[in-house]
């Protein structure tokens, strides 16, 4: 006996190898080939609308559809795994495509038959539905889009491993919230859109509107093409304006009856994944929702209080939470709105509250009880800004004084990143309603002196950071004093108060010797270092920032380590050794590439090596370059730097001529800080030093012997033009002296 291969019913298989049971099934299954042959789209489902971007990722599906036979498109509620797997299957060539429907499913039973539903293939009397599957798909070049997986994995996961390993010209292209985790798998993760975000709003709304409030508006929404979509049919009666501010209650604003049921709306959407949860898993899922910022397995496990590591690969293979390149995991905004229902739902909303805010506070202790962050314990303030933030704002009572910890941690941030607006509205909140011994409020104090100090309100910044000190003194908070009074110093210098800026950098390395602080220590030296080296005396700053700079390099951060190397090349430059500063200067500028605005210095520095160098065409375009960017961006410089750069300019301006420098000031003001920051490295900036015509010409009259006076009347130049020619000369040649400025014209 056998099985007909066509209808699945029992036969005598005379010849033995015979597959079908008669003529009739034999004719039926040659019509079925030869369809599969041609180009067949059958049975996917239809949309109204234009489907609109995502060309990148159809590229990318399209190849791999083309390499496996399993392609499972992986995404989070709303994401528009449907959507795409649909017009993928469209552009498939040369092959039958039939949709598998799994999300009105409800028992595992029900899946091999959606299956053979699909296919047009139907139960035979004895015979398990599967197998007749099986036969009738054995010989078929058949695309079977099986879309929403993820609530029957396990038999889903069954019926295509069978068609895979039985049927040698089906292929599957499945959606789901998690892998299948069937044998051959490709998983594409699907994310939300960029800038096709924008183009779908725009062709949903069906009207164009203020493009910068859309971009605002899918931004807050991560791009979710369903959240986009749903945002843009409310935006017919909303403003864009009110849409965007009630972005917050999203979950009720955006729906839409006549979407299916799971995509009704955005809580619906979501629901369909959260109701698939484990008790375990649901537990962690809504107690990571006040983490807006994402979060690490540290503080996702002190939230859930107890180990996470397979609760939360599980969530992410659901697609609830995802794996950032750092490493760390984020909710999507609006899933994490859902989440933080959850959690007020079963009232744990205070204990998880509670949890993140002593966690966060234990971050920020170490600004409290040393005097110097290690690197890593700043980089920990940036990872958790966004948490601190929002647990500054929405999880502590105003009147808990770890709200201002919160703060402090806030601050540290702000200066680094420049959001000097948002550390002043910090301050307004919690500096004037602090008790006046409040542990924390030092550091709300010391962050006033710097704010005051950026601000131009120098008088306030010395008041503030006074105030600080004396609060540590009355506390016996000694082992911050070094770098209290390194704020200080910041204060006075702004003031002018050369003296008392000296002074409390004195201070501030007497009390780090006395407490141990070895890099604190180092900082400040650096600083008093470069205090010496403004003031004239270089080698005492040589002396200073030669011994701070081994252990800034092995202990600091980054952005300190640049801030001294770029000093060195400063000494080297007032020492008259152009090649050893142009170096220090490129060391800086790598050192400090990721920050635009803290790069600067390093590329003006580099811009002067060149001006000195004979290089005067790159030197203004670097000088003017940063110039121009020091402008736009309100980036302050100082006085001693600002003349050497002015200095530099003038040298520039004698050696070419005035068309040239005109050029030159122009490509620069062009640039760009990447562009800036490639010409600045060019190693070729530092050279033997060239001299103009009318440089050389001045030098080989001064070789003569004779006076200024004399050179500027045979040359008809003033007096004061030929005193600059030969002070210029002198720096570019590293010579103090007009005799050896004779000595090195009679030898060249």
């Amino acid at each position: 006996m056998g099985i007909c291969a066509n209808c699945g019913t029992d036969f005598a298989s005379l010849p033995s190898r015979a597959r079908y049971c008669s003529n009739a099934c034999r004719q039926r299954a040659y019509r079925r080939r030869n369809a599969g042959t041609s180009t067949v789209v059958a049975e996917l489902p239809g949309h109204d609308d234009a489907f609109v971007g995502r060309e990148r990722e159809l590229a990318e599906l399209l190849s791999l559809l083309r390499k496996h036979r399993l392609l499972t498109l992986v995404g989070s509620a709303g994401i528009g795994k449907t959507r795409l797997a649909v017009e993928v299957a469209r552009r498939h060539r040369r092959v039958e495509v039939r949709t598998v429907e799994l999300g009105r499913l409800s028992r595992p039973d029900q899946v091999v038959q959606a299956f053979a539903e699909a296919v047009g293939v139907y139960q035979h009397a004895g015979v398990a539905l599967r197998t007749t599957l099986l036969a009738e798909l054995g010989s078929r070049r058949i695309l079977l889009l099986v879309d929403n997986c993820e609530h029957l994995i396990e038999e889903c996961c069954a019926v295509v491993d069978a068609l895979l390993a039985r049927c040698p010209h089906v292929q599957v292209l499945a959606t789901s919230r998690e892998a299948l985790r069937a044998v051959g798998e490709a998983v594409f993760p699907l994310h939300g859109m960029d800038g096709d975000a924008v183009r779908l709003f725009t062709e949903r709304a069906g009207v164009p509107g203020d493009q910068d409030a859309i971009a605002a508006i899918c931004a807050r929404l991560d791009g979710v093409p369903l959240a986009v979509e749903l945002a843009a049919k409310v935006s017919a009666s909303v403003p864009l304006t009110e849409l965007a501010s009630r972005l917050d209650h999203r979950l009720d604003l955006l729906s839409d009856a006549g979407e299916p049921a799971r995509h009704q709306s955005l809580r619906a959407a979501i629901a369909w994944s959260h109701d698939l949860l484990t008790p375990q898993e649901e537990e962690l899922f809504r107690r990571l929702a006040l983490l807006p910022g994402g979060f690490g397995l540290e503080i996702a496990q002190v939230v859930h209080g107890g180990p996470v590591i397979g609760l939360l690969t599980a969530l992410q293979a659901k697609s609830l939470v995802v794996r950032e390149n750092d490493g760390r995991f984020r909710m999507l905004e609006s899933v994490r709105l859902y989440a933080e229902e959850r959690l007020r739902e079963h009232s744990e909303y205070a204990v998880a509250a509670e949890r993140i805010i002593e966690w966060l506070c234990g971050k920020g202790e170490p600004g409290v009880s040393s005097s110097i962050l290690a690197p890593e314990q700043v980089e920990a303030l940036h990872q958790e800004y966004d948490n601190v933030a929002y647990a500054f704002g929405h999880l502590v009572a105003p009147q808990d004084e770890r709200r201002l910890m919160l703060a402090t941690m806030v601050l540290r941030v702000c200066f680094d990143r420049g959001y000097f607006t948002e550390a002043g509205a910090v301050l307004m909140q919690v500096l004037h309603q602090s008790a006046a011994d409040a542990r924390y409020r030092i550091l709300a104090l010391e962050y006033a002196s710097l704010l005051a100090g950026h601000e131009e309100r120098h008088e306030e910044a010395v008041e503030h950071a006074l105030e600080a000190i004396k609060t540590a003194e009355a506390g016996g908070q000694d082992h911050i004093m070094c770098r209290l009074h390194r704020t200080l110093s910041t204060a006075y210098d702004g003031a002018g108060d050369v003296a008392n800026t000296t002074w409390a950098l004195r201070e501030s390395i007497r009390h780090g010797r006395r407490n141990g602080n070895d890099v604190s220590v180092a900082v400040s030296s650096h600083n008093l270092g470069w205090r010496l080296l403004v003031q004239g005396d270089a080698e005492a700053a040589a002396v200073l920032v030669d011994a701070a700079s081994p252990v800034l390099k092995a202990h600091a951060r980054q952005d300190v380590v640049a801030i001294s190397v770029h000093t060195a090349g400063c000494i080297a430059l007032e020492r008259g050794d152009v090649a050893t500063a142009g170096a220090r200067f490129a060391d800086s500028a790598r050192l400090s590439a990721s920050s635009p605005r803290a790069v600067l210095e390093s590329i003006e520095g580099r811009g002067l090596v060149a001006v000195l160098s004979g290089r005067h065409e790159i030197g203004v375009r670097l000088l003017a370059a940063c110039q121009q960017m020091r402008t736009s961006w309100v980036v302050p410089t100082e006085a001693w730097w600002r003349g050497k750069m002015a200095a530099a300019l003038d040298l520039a301006r004698e050696a070419l001529s005035r068309a040239a420098f005109t050029r030159a000031l122009s490509a620069g003001r062009a640039m760009d800080v990447r562009h800036a920051l490639e010409t600045a490295l060019d190693e070729e900036i530092v050279q033997d030093p060239v001299l103009s015509d009318r440089q050389r010409v001045v030098v080989e009259l001064v070789a003569q012997g004779m006076t200024n006076a004399q050179v500027a009347a045979k040359l008809g130049i003033s007096d004061r033009t030929v005193e600059s020619h030969v002070r210029n000369v002198k720096t570019a040649l590293s010579l103090t002296t007009r005799a050896e400025l004779v000595t090195w014209a009679q030898s060249n």
